[in-house]
């Protein structure tokens, strides 16, 4: 099997399994919940600023703009929860928007399964349009390199843990967070489009506005708003819709760039 990018990353997720699993395991016996905390922490941190901030609203839908080191952060937190590099992380989820519950969506749970849309034995045959969907971002030497070296900023950070935290650094600070990271990530491919309301009616898409996948998300549950309303930095349309990564948005957005107000019902 040739070693791809994505192939590559599904290694590094059993990988994270493997560590995490029995750590989990060692801290309920030893009594360390602290380290569990820690991961729960790490977990929330990287989760939104990472992808649901960083990857999704902003690289993906372009929804907001930020000051260049806060991108580099947004960036950074992506990478170590360990779902692809901001780029191709980024290119399926656009190809999902242009092809969603279609024959060239890369993970429909309708079209491939349930298990299979949540373990990512995705649907390849949109890649084909990769390059074209990623024009933009190929112009920009930082997606360049976190694509390039996207393995290796991992290693890095898995070595910086060890030597400063030891092998419980590694797995509560980097393989148990990433691993929720995963899940988190898989549940808001399969729940919405399974379970919960419409504010919206798509043709040919069964977005759904889920409140289990938003809780599991930190926020990105309201997928139906979000199909309706791709680029908007606020998923939020009825008054009890929370959405914490537009809290966090409205701190981190460039000031010359002001943010679109949106009206909830």
């Amino acid at each position: 099997m040739k070693l791809t990018h994505n192939n590559g990353v599904r290694l590094l997720q059993v990988v994270t399994h493997l560590i995490a699993i029995p750590a989990v395991g060692w801290a309920i016996y030893m009594g360390e919940w602290m380290w569990l905390l820690t991961a729960w922490l790490t977990y929330w941190v990287i989760g939104i600023l990472g992808i649901n901030v960083g990857f999704h609203r902003f690289l993906a839908h372009g929804a907001f703009k930020t000051y260049r080191p806060v991108e580099y952060v947004l960036m950074f937190c992506g990478i170590i929860t360990t779902v692809g590099s901001p780029m191709a992380w980024s290119i399926v989820h656009r190809i999902h928007h242009i092809h969603t519950d279609g024959e060239h969506d890369p993970h429909s749970p309708h079209a491939i399964g349930p298990l299979k849309a949540w373990f990512g034995a995705w649907n390849t045959s949109g890649f084909r349009q990769a390059g074209r969907v990623s024009k933009t971002m190929r112009r920009d030497p930082l997606y360049i390199w976190t694509h390039n070296y996207y393995f290796h900023v991992l290693a890095g950070w898995t070595l910086l843990l060890f030597l400063t935290l030891g092998w419980q650094g590694v797995a509560f600070v980097y393989a148990l967070p990433a691993v929720l990271s995963l899940h988190s990530a898989s549940g808001i491919v399969v729940i919405p489009h399974l379970h919960g309301y419409r504010n919206h009616q798509l043709e040919g898409d069964t977005s759904l506005n889920s409140w289990i996948a938003n809780v599991m998300t930190m926020g990105e549950g309201w997928h139906n708003n979000h199909h309706a309303h791709p680029s908007r930095w606020n998923t939020r349309e009825r008054w009890w819709e929370w959405d914490i990564p537009a809290q966090v948005i409205k701190l981190i957005h460039h000031r010359g760039h002001p943010l679109p107000k949106h009206r909830t019902a």
